[in-house]
């Protein structure tokens, strides 16, 4: 290589580098540069699916405000990005875009590339109130039993009992320990354990699509299982738990293991050709038994907010719900807790003296 042309190298890597911050410069770098080169940087830090998530709002906010010099970008910049996004999204998805920027420009000031963190004078927008439908107390058992049920013939195409059973298994767990759907898509029998003569569910895996192509982190321990799905950590450490589960629940399962020869390290639960469950096939199964039971449709994951409520109003405390839930605070279990009128009539009609005599 002549020296003309090591030269223009290492001139391109110089105005790189100013471009996107890593060395400084007059003008200092614009807000997009820095972003991609952010990005990347903590691709490590976070699963891919987040990363992919958070490049895509990146690359929404940066065709707003991308071209703005980084120390220049101002509170009034954002507030108008906000807006201009405000009439497609809602307040709930802007925040969650903000909630990016703003670790983005904490980086940048603890990098000395800004004096002041504009984030610092913008405020979340007021998100609509939004109430999770759930369903009421003893509507789990009909699902249950009407995943269990001989479907119209002229519908399923192919249904046996066993396969009834699995989904029914699938519902049950689902209902009964809060596992989120990767933990139960990904349960081996392994993690079926006694202590202290309690069975409990170690939930310690779960199983997850990763894009191809994708940067895996080492921290999430990932394993490749059947095309696109991995097994990996929880979601959070404190997604990491042990779940108490009722002996019928128990019992059935282990059934289900022996009857299908699941090996200690196999997922008990597989499509029908033996491959990992994905979310659109228990969607269709779920969607069936709620049609077949009379009820309202709510989504999978309600099924989460539905133990929440019951643990809230069996007394349960602060300390056993995230516990059971596998959340890092009580603030976002309670998020997953939806107060019953009729068990705060309850409640009230218990803690009340009757005030007029029985008049």
């Amino acid at each position: 290589m002549v020296k003309s042309e090591a030269r223009a190298r290492f001139q391109a890597k110089i105005a790189e580098w100013e471009r996107d911050g890593r060395l400084p410069s007059k003008d200092g770098p614009k807000t997009a540069d820095y972003f991609e080169r952010w990005m990347e940087e903590h691709r490590t830090a976070i699963n891919p699916t987040t990363w992919r998530n958070e490049s895509s709002w990146m690359r929404t906010m940066n065709a707003i405000i991308g071209n703005i010099r980084l120390n220049r970008l101002t509170a009034d910049d954002i507030n108008g990005m906000c807006r201009r996004l405000r009439r497609t999204r809602k307040s709930k998805t802007v925040n969650t875009y903000l909630a990016v920027l703003g670790a983005m420009l904490r980086t940048a000031k603890r990098d000395g590339l800004i004096a002041d963190d504009p984030m610092e004078n913008v405020g979340r927008m007021p998100e609509d109130r939004y109430e999770r439908p759930i369903l009421d107390v003893a509507d789990p058992a009909k699902v249950i039993e009407a995943a269990l049920a001989e479907p119209d013939p002229a519908v399923a195409v192919f249904d046996s009992s066993d396969e009834r059973e699995k989904w029914a298994l699938m519902f049950e767990l689902a209902f009964t320990t809060g596992m989120r759907p990767g933990e139960r898509y990904g349960l081996m029998p392994y993690q079926l354990e006694l202590h202290h003569g309690i069975p409990v569910i170690n939930v310690c895996q779960q199983a997850k699509p990763i894009p191809a192509g994708a940067t895996i982190p080492d921290w999430m321990e990932a394993e490749h299982l059947d095309g696109a799905i991995w097994l990996t950590k929880p979601k959070t450490a404190k997604g990491v738990r042990t779940v108490p589960i009722p002996q019928g629940l128990w019992d059935r399962l282990w059934a289900h293991i022996v009857k299908w020869g699941v090996p200690s390290h196999g997922l008990v639960f597989t499509n029908l050709y033996g491959h990992p469950i994905r979310r659109d096939n228990e969607e269709k199964r779920w969607r069936r038994a709620l049609k077949m039971a009379g009820l309202p449709y709510v989504d999978i994951y309600s099924a989460r907010h539905w133990l929440a409520t019951e643990l809230a109003a069996a007394g349960a405390s602060d300390e056993e719900r995230t516990a059971i839930m596998g959340h890092t605070d009580i603030h976002t279990t309670s998020v997953y807790t939806h107060w019953r009128e009729r068990r705060l009539a309850e409640t009230l009609d218990a803690a009340l003296p009757d005030l007029r005599d029985g008049q």
